[in-house]
């Protein structure tokens, strides 16, 4: 009896349970983690890319009716180049300058002859698209 008061501590069978049952609870716990760490990672992405976007989308915004017309006019927006910003290295941008009079819910371009004559009235559609699915539109009035 003496020898048995005397024992204390675990069994091997115990601590193997204790160690398999840590395994199985680490291994989904590391999963998370993985998955938190790579959706900040993703969400810095959207993030920068929506920087650039409307960053991009202010300049052009800023320009002149009539300078934005001349480029609608010209080619279709075409020839006009969105500043370079070191933000936007990674994202693909695509700019595109519609003349139009009714111009909701999709722009009507006007015809390259009739533009001139309507220039009072018709608007510049401006459209702003990434690569990675952001999308700014908007209208200039005279």
């Amino acid at each position: 009896m003496r020898a048995a008061v005397r024992q204390h501590g675990f069994s091997f069978v115990e601590v193997m349970v204790a160690v398999v049952l840590l395994a199985v609870c680490v291994v989904p716990m590391a999963e998370a983690v993985r998955n938190g760490l790579s959706a900040s990672t993703a969400a810095l992405d959207k993030a920068e890319e929506l920087r650039c976007m409307k960053n991009s989308m202010e300049t052009v915004l800023a320009e002149s009716y009539p300078a934005l017309w001349s480029a609608a006019v010209k080619d279709g927006g075409v020839s006009y180049v969105l500043p370079e910003d070191a933000a936007c290295q990674r994202v693909v941008r695509s700019l595109t300058l519609v003349l139009c009079e009714q111009c909701a819910p999709i722009p009507v371009p006007l015809a390259p002859g009739v533009a001139q004559d309507r220039r009072e009235s018709a608007m510049v559609s401006v459209s702003l698209t990434s690569d990675k699915g952001y999308s700014f539109t908007a209208l200039v009035a005279r």
